[in-house]
């Protein structure tokens, strides 16, 4: 009499799941679209989803009965600081979290163009997001109608350049869901878990 047959376990791995939510429209989305493209596809899927409203409305959109964050193993929610203080916000990501899901909250205070000024160039003490925006605009030499926008010449490759440059040079990279100080930003967290740096 034959032994009977064992299953094989499959061994192509599972593919890490990752979600990206952002409240921004259109220059966060733009770039966190961007990086999906750059991921290795054979080892994760990665998604992005945009909701409209401030830190807190996103937080209660993906609590809500529509939004089920267990087919993701992470989920990384990216929201500007806009003058406001945002450890609640940061709670509120960690209550999110699951066995089966990570919920990271990154700030970019002021704002997002603190993460793209350091793609350029070390960012500079910016006292506001109006003065973060314009240094974008200098160093992409984007107008003002176009200041939303990612120029097609940017700098991809320099993601390395940019976790050193994102804060200034008396300050270290904020801890992951952490909100660090005045211009900072937690971005080289998401993009070193998505194997980017």
């Amino acid at each position: 009499m034959t032994p009977p047959r064992r299953k094989r376990r499959s061994q192509r791995s599972e593919r890490r799941t990752v979600l990206l939510v952002t409240n921004g429209r259109v220059t966060e989305n733009a770039y966190l679209q961007q990086l999906c493209q750059r991921t290795d596809r054979s080892r994760m899927s990665v998604k992005v989803k945009v909701i409209d409203g401030d830190p807190l409305t996103v937080i209660k959109e993906l609590k809500g009965p529509r939004s089920d964050l267990s087919e993701y193993e992470e989920v990384w929610i990216v929201v500007d600081h806009d003058g406001r203080d945002r450890h609640d916000f940061l709670a509120k990501c960690r209550r999110l979290s699951s066995k089966r899901t990570v919920v990271h909250g990154v700030v970019s205070v002021p704002c997002f163009e603190v993460w793209l000024n350091a793609h350029y160039a070390p960012v500079k003490n910016y006292r506001n997001q109006a003065d973060a925006q314009a240094h974008y605009r200098e160093l992409t030499g984007l107008s003002s109608k176009d200041a939303k926008m990612l120029p097609d010449d940017f700098p991809w490759d320099r993601g390395v350049q940019a976790a050193a440059r994102c804060h200034l040079p008396t300050d270290s990279l904020p801890e992951t869901d952490t909100q660090g100080p005045c211009p900072s930003t937690t971005m080289p967290h998401l993009l070193r878990s998505l194997g980017l740096l």
